[in-house]
């Protein structure tokens, strides 16, 4: 008798606890609704969903949430309309899983003013130093590009000897075709006519507007973005950024292709060569240092994806 007792505490007490669950949204890049009844709204971070949720996804969109319950983060990938709990099932245990205080800061940064405040910089802005995304790791992040940026010209043990004076700035090596570059992940890009739908090839026809694809390979969730140099050492940030330096609207999930749509840029209408380098990190870094000339100290580094294409414009 009083173990019926006990089972039926427990199945009364069930509901309780699933519905007690709840995520939220910390990342959505493409096209991603949520049912609101018989209504689909547009998913924004912020967004507490719970295991009943019923998501769509586009194609080549993602969405990241978080578990602050289990400090879990999950991203989701699959097209078409999911409820959140199913889309967890589909990952079979595949999380990421992060610490308490982690948690803590991310969910802070998430709700600050900062993260709403988007900007494309075209001179440095120096996002303020935290314990998690600091000013040493965009040093780290600097550096390594230029380990990872090798001009023919230049020793094979370069890379262990980075603190020394190069023979090149960084934005050099960069825009010459002659430099060889590596990459510590696996991480390919296209620039996609907003018109067509197609990829761009070699030769832009001016005033071309286009948007950023990503295909991160690895089995880490990467921050992204894409900087954009011309001949005359001209720059731009393909991809804003928030004030706060969460990076999170800049999220690439595992094993996935994203399409960045609703930024899209476009080509100038003078005859130019561009040089657009692709950037992915584990880590949030302002991306926005590299529009500082960029000079490099210290030995550390940290991994760092690079994928560099050139486009003419004529």
């Amino acid at each position: 008798m009083r173990n019926n007792l006990l089972l039926l505490l427990l199945l009364l007490f069930l509901p309780l606890s699933m519905t007690a669950q709840s995520y939220t949204v910390y990342s959505v890049v493409g096209t991603v609704r949520w049912h609101n009844g018989k209504a689909l709204v547009p998913l924004k971070p912020r967004k507490m969903l719970t295991p009943q949720t019923s998501l769509q996804l586009g194609t080549e969109s993602a969405v990241t949430v978080i578990d602050e319950k289990n400090a879990k983060m999950y991203s989701f990938t699959s097209p078409g309309t999911h409820t959140v709990a199913t889309l967890i099932k589909s990952l079979k245990g595949n999380a990421k899983n992060l610490s308490k205080q982690y948690i803590s800061y991310v969910v802070k940064q998430l709700f600050s003013d900062d993260s709403e405040k988007m900007s494309h910089p075209n001179t440095y802005m120096q996002a303020t130093a935290t314990a998690f995304r600091s000013t040493s790791n965009d040093s780290l992040f600097l550096r390594q590009l230029a380990v990872l940026l090798q001009t023919a010209s230049e020793p094979s043990d370069t890379a262990s000897s980075v603190g020394t004076p190069a023979s090149s700035s960084i934005e050099q090596r960069i825009i010459d075709s002659a430099t060889s570059v590596s990459t510590d992940f696996d991480v390919q890009y296209e620039l996609i006519d907003c018109t067509t739908g197609l990829p761009l090839d070699e030769h832009v026809a001016p005033n071309t507007s286009c948007y950023l694809r990503v295909t991160n390979r690895t089995a880490d969730l990467l921050y992204v973005n894409m900087l954009d140099i011309d001949r005359q050492g001209n720059k731009y940030l393909v991809l804003p950024m928030d004030a706060a330096a969460s990076c999170a609207h800049l999220l690439v999930p595992a094993m996935s292709t994203v399409s960045f749509k609703k930024e899209p840029f476009v080509f100038g209408d003078e005859p130019s060569v561009e040089t657009l380098l692709l950037m992915a990190v584990r880590e949030p870094v302002d991306f926005s240092i590299v529009m500082a000339p960029m000079t490099v100290t210290g030995k550390s580094t940290m991994p760092v994806g690079i994928s560099r294409r050139f486009y003419r414009v004529k």
